[in-house]
């Protein structure tokens, strides 16, 4: 995982057991990134493309392998993270069950 932009590396650990990242960027801007195994530390500062760490292991919704969660907010609004890349355009993805997600195999 590489870091959206510039800033300031606010939290690096665990949140329910899971490795999470969040960049606090000028603005108010937070850019969030989860599962990810850190190689960086809170308070150091990182430039736009920096490595913050690796995609971690975290089966669940996106079986059979693990996906990233990428989440943007200035305060307390939520925003589209894909803003930053000049993408506009959202598509969701469907629930998937277990089976489902074999077969696709």
């Amino acid at each position: 995982m590489r870091a959206a932009g510039p800033g300031t590396v606010a939290f690096a650990g665990l949140v329910a057991g899971r490795g999470v990242v969040s960049v606090d960027h000028p603005g108010g801007r937070r850019t969030t990134y989860e599962p990810v195994d850190a190689v960086v530390d809170i308070g150091d500062q990182v430039a736009a493309g920096t490595r913050l760490g690796t995609l971690g292991a975290a089966p669940g919704h996106c079986l059979p392998g693990t996906c990233l969660h990428w989440g943007l907010r200035r305060g307390a609004v939520y925003l589209n993270p894909l803003t930053l890349l000049g993408l506009v355009r959202v598509r969701l993805l469907p629930v998937w069950t277990e089976d489902a997600a074999l077969r696709r195999r």
